[in-house]
């Protein structure tokens, strides 16, 4: 006998034992008998998982951005007659930016701060950032309203935090995030000496974000951008990471963010960056080696994690990847370009990534030419080189630096295209200023890509592209300036490191961010006949933005 399965007769039916004939909504058995029909139960769903964390996200994040368009217009416009806000929360906090490349301060930013009230601790420090960034827009020197409003807000954070319930508040974490943004800027801009203090506290928060956190939560993304700022702050200081957030490395996963390659660089970078300590503070040790001093390979460590980077590089997808445009003719001839060559990238934010690469594998290559040059390369061979000798591996490494580097140059007119003197808000929407096109990328390896349009893509690129390639060319002349870098200038095409200290004298130019730091705090256009060592005077600058870069 066929067996169909669980009868599909009504509750009384089934009670008595009889047959049903199912009839809606009571069956004729039961009204013939005069009896209440109980009706039927719902028949079992077949249920089938199938995992969706990645379309969820990516919906998600569709929808918030659609969300925090609609946001930009009533941020504090009806209330404050200051539209800075909404033009830092539009041109910094949202163009340009997706889970695709997101760091967890930008992107959380906007829905926590459209819940906030007005005077709140991170209202007031995103108040005074904005009026900050404003003021160079204007060509005003630093605001007064924005110093009042950053006190404003360190006092009210101070109320906030006495609250044990606010430390796992993320409008409290991005408020002490934001105050840091804040010194940092006023570091580059030469108001204020580099401070650790506002990083240091958001450092002493992260056990709290390990209490009910999922993965994908709020909390997680932000706890992954203090990690972030935190191995970019070792590098910079040439240190080991904080105990704090080294034991927490292993939160930086990229399940956190489905299609996101910046958490899975940042995990590899907290390598590169302890390696780099070690190793820095080993050759600057002058006195005997102790006994409890172990001999390292620092050759293989460093190898082995340039293996690590070139396999991230392998699983980046292709509509992420630069686009090199080799031909001259395809990009407008008031471009400067390096060797008539340019990467183009979907966004500032992935183009980063890419830099940041590259600069992680400087820092390695740099690790294995200095250490290769501490013993002549012909009778130089370490036990994982297998039949390389030490004159192979000194020209390899040599011609990745020169590689690097040119990579680097490559991805300049990206970032500024043509643009000159200083910044200012008509550039926005200025026909004048011509960048590598976009419509380059609507290709067939990149329709995954054209999402956004052209004029929101020019826009963003012309806000943010001269904050992130001055953070990367600053990094490129302190490479070469210090550490023993100096000795590795010879390794460059002639002339090379010229036009980088160039294209980064022209992006400080174009930010008004002073050559030197003026008494009077005014920006002074820069005078080349006043300047005899401009080189060295460009060198300093460079490690002051070191100091204080963000990106």
């Amino acid at each position: 006998m066929v067996n169909h399965g669980p009868s599909g007769g009504c509750v009384t039916c089934k009670s008595r034992r009889v047959k049903c004939d199912e009839a809606k909504p009571e069956c004729h058995t039961c009204q013939r008998l005069n009896l209440r029909c109980g009706g039927y139960k719902a028949k079992p769903v077949k249920i089938r998982f199938k995992d969706q964390t990645s379309k969820v996200c990516n919906d998600l994040a569709s929808r918030q951005a659609a969300q925090n368009q609609q946001l930009v217009p009533c941020l504090r416009s009806l209330t404050d007659p200051d539209p800075s806000v909404p033009f830092f929360i539009r041109h910094y906090a949202m163009m340009g930016r997706d889970m695709k490349s997101s760091r967890g301060f930008f992107e959380m930013l906007v829905p926590v701060y459209a819940s906030e009230k007005q005077n709140s601790a991170l209202s007031l420090a995103v108040t005074a950032v904005a009026s900050e960034i404003m003021s160079r827009w204007r060509h005003e020197c630093s605001s007064r309203a924005s110093r009042e409003t950053y006190a404003q807000a360190i006092q009210c954070l101070r109320k906030t935090i006495e609250d044990r319930n606010e430390w796992t508040n993320p409008a409290t974490i991005l408020a002490v995030l934001a105050l840091q943004f804040y010194e940092n800027f006023a570091v580059i801009y030469g108001s204020k000496s580099a401070t650790s203090v506002h990083h240091n506290a958001a450092l002493s928060l992260l056990p709290f974000t390990d209490q009910n956190c999922p993965d994908g939560s709020l909390i997680a993304h932000i706890r992954r951008y203090i990690l972030h700022i935190e191995i970019s702050s070792a590098v910079r200081q040439k240190r080991l990471l904080q105990s704090t957030a080294h034991s927490r490395i292993g939160c930086i996963e990229p399940k956190i963010a489905p299609g996101n390659f910046g958490p899975a660089l940042d995990a590899i970078g907290a390598f590169v960056a302890e390696l780099h300590a070690s190793y820095w503070q080993r050759t600057a040790h002058k006195g005997p080696m102790s006994s409890t001093d172990l001999p390292r390979n620092w050759i293989a460590e460093a190898k082995r994690i340039d293996e690590q980077l070139l396999a991230w590089a392998q699983k980046v997808p292709q509509h992420l990847q630069p686009v090199r445009l080799t031909d001259g003719s395809a990009l407008d001839p008031s471009i400067p370009t390096y060797n008539s060559t340019c990467d183009v990238y979907i966004s500032c934010q992935i183009g980063t990534l890419w830099n940041e690469w590259r600069a992680q594998r400087l820092m390695l290559v740099k690790i294995i030419l200095s250490s290769l040059s501490t013993n002549p390369p012909g009778r130089f061979t370490h036990p994982d080189a297998g039949t390389s000798t030490g004159v192979e591996d000194f020209a390899r490494y040599k011609y990745t630096l020169q590689e690097l580097i040119d990579s680097v140059c490559y991805s300049v007119p990206f970032y500024l295209g043509n643009q000159g003197g200083w910044l200012s808000i008509p550039d926005l929407t200025d026909p004048a200023i011509r960048l590598p096109s976009y419509r380059l990328l609507g290709n067939a390896n990149h329709q995954k890509s054209a999402q956004k349009s052209e004029d929101e893509h020019r826009s963003h690129i012309i806000a943010q592209g001269p904050w992130h390639i001055m953070s990367m060319l600053s990094r490129v002349v302190a490479f070469f300036i210090e550490d023993y870098g100096q000795g590795m200038v010879s390794f460059l095409r002639p002339g090379q490191l010229q036009w980088i200290r160039q294209q980064f004298l022209r992006v400080t130019q174009l930010l008004r961010i002073p050559l030197e730091e003026a008494g009077d705090g005014r920006f002074h256009p820069l005078d080349r006949s006043v300047h005899a060592d401009l080189d060295g005077k460009i060198d300093n600058l460079a490690r002051r933005v070191r100091k204080g870069a963000f990106i």
